[in-house]
């Protein structure tokens, strides 16, 4: 085959994909493969149309609705929230439950405040390490009332305690956290906080 006649093939074969696309996406009045309209979360339907002659789509992202956008909001921050209240060191000065205290109610800041003396009170100078790091891996939010400004989540969570030094073996276990979040001043904030 010639130089001339593979330039004509591929123009050819150009035209054709060029044409069958035009047929298939860009006709006027036709409707875009797989339908013209979406559900959205809601039920409701909203239409997807091409504008003539157009080579680009816009999708249609329904909006989150208020409830939908708290429970989000609520299970990031139960998630960071038991990963930071979950992961501590004996050689950390309790630095993980102090960094926490501002996502606290008074009523578990003092919970915390507690905790940290009976602990200082009770532990004797330890040089051997000591620690646990937590990742949460599920949320489950099981109540959520706005209106009364309270939910109770549970967080699943892979715990890694490690001891010693770093050639010693860690070991691996999995806990629920279930956190009670209450509304004060418009801030969701933890009440109660427990290892189940």
């Amino acid at each position: 085959m010639s130089r001339r006649q593979k330039i004509l093939v591929v123009v050819i074969g150009i035209l054709i994909v060029l044409g069958l696309g035009y047929w298939l996406f860009l006709r006027p009045g036709l409707t875009p493969p797989g339908g013209t309209s979406k559900t959205n979360v809601n039920g409701s339907k909203q239409v997807v149309a091409l504008p003539p002659n157009s080579t680009t789509v816009s999708a249609v992202v329904p909006e989150a609705t208020p409830e939908e956008t708290l429970r989000s909001d609520l299970s990031r921050l139960a998630a960071a929230f038991a990963e930071r209240f979950g992961s501590y060191s004996n050689q950390g000065s309790f630095e993980n439950l102090l960094d926490l205290k501002t996502l606290m109610t008074a009523k578990l800041q003092e919970w915390t405040d507690n905790f940290i003396k009976q602990s200082q009170a009770a532990s004797a100078t330890n040089s051997v390490y000591f620690g646990v790091t937590t990742k949460a891996i599920s949320v489950d939010i099981s109540s959520l009332d706005e209106g009364a400004g309270t939910a109770k989540i549970t967080v699943g969570a892979q715990r890694r305690e490690s001891s010693g030094s770093m050639a010693d073996s860690s070991t691996i276990k999995y806990q629920n956290l279930e956190l009670v979040f209450k509304k004060v001043s418009g801030e969701w904030k933890v009440d109660e906080a427990t290892w189940k």
